[in-house]
């Protein structure tokens, strides 16, 4: 019994060395390893930070050439500003010559067109001998305006008179008129003591005319006026201008009583 009990034993401490000797190798290789992975993690760490330098410089290179073209671009801009201010310089000198040949020419013109025995040279003293002409041109004319001026104020003067006569006549064609009334009484209201007449301003009337009721060669009586429209007229009866056994009536003539003196 304890012999099967050592072969036993002996038996489990080799199957135990056995296994203690696998399980060291792979120990050992699981080392190796890891050391492997660990120095692969430190050149990748060295790798990423040669990496992010490089960017960094790139990111500081893209800055400075940003820089760059900026300031490049504010000279490319005031270089055109200026180009422009050239350009615009330029058209206005070309303008200006234009300007000046144009002048030159009339001038040449002019100067061909100069009268008979003007020159350039003398154009000064011919120039200063035309305003002399033209100023005593000029005191004629105003010598003849106030002598047309004149004639104008005589001919004001006749066209007034003129105008003073014919209203003259007009208003002696008027009171002829006024002094030639003829109408007649077209109805009487012996109740109210008024007559009416078919004439009215038109024919001269107002309210301040006498007039004299006449029938035939006789006179009947008198009427002083009331009212006056432009073709008819009212007017009372004066009661003691009445001739004694007579009365107004439609038909009668109607005059005035003082006639108008022209």
């Amino acid at each position: 019994m304890t012999k099967v009990l050592f072969i036993l034993s002996a038996v489990v401490i080799l199957v135990a060395s056995f296994f203690a000797y696998q399980n060291g190798r792979e120990f050992a290789a699981v080392r190796t390893s890891i050391a492997g992975i660990n120095a692969n993690i430190v050149n990748e760490k060295k790798t990423e930070k040669t990496v992010v330098g490089q960017v960094n410089q790139l990111v500081a290179d893209i800055t400075r050439v940003q820089g760059e073209l900026d300031v490049e671009g504010e000279k490319l801009k005031a270089q055109k500003n200026k180009l422009a201010q050239a350009e615009s310089e330029y058209t206005r000198v070309e303008g200006e010559l234009n300007g000046k040949v144009k002048k030159q020419q009339e001038l040449a013109k002019l100067l061909a067109d100069l009268p008979k025995g003007v020159k350039p040279e003398t154009i000064a003293e011919d120039i200063a001998r035309m305003k002399k002409e033209k100023l005593e041109y000029e005191a004629q004319a105003e010598a003849k305006k106030k002598e047309v001026t004149a004639e104008q104020e005589k001919v004001a003067g006749i066209q007034k008179r003129l105008d003073d006569v014919v209203h003259k006549i007009e208003e002696r064609r008027k009171n002829f008129e006024r002094n030639s009334l003829s109408s007649r009484v077209v109805a009487v209201n012996y109740d109210w003591g008024f007559v009416v007449i078919d004439a009215g301003k038109a024919a001269g009337l107002t309210q301040d005319t006498k007039l004299i009721v006449t029938r035939g060669a006789l006179t009947v009586g008198k009427v002083s006026v009331m009212s006056v429209e432009n073709n008819a007229t009212m007017a009372s009866i004066v009661p003691d201008a009445v001739v004694t056994g007579q009365i107004i009536m439609p038909g009668d003539r109607v005059i005035l009583e003082n006639l108008v003196q022209n």
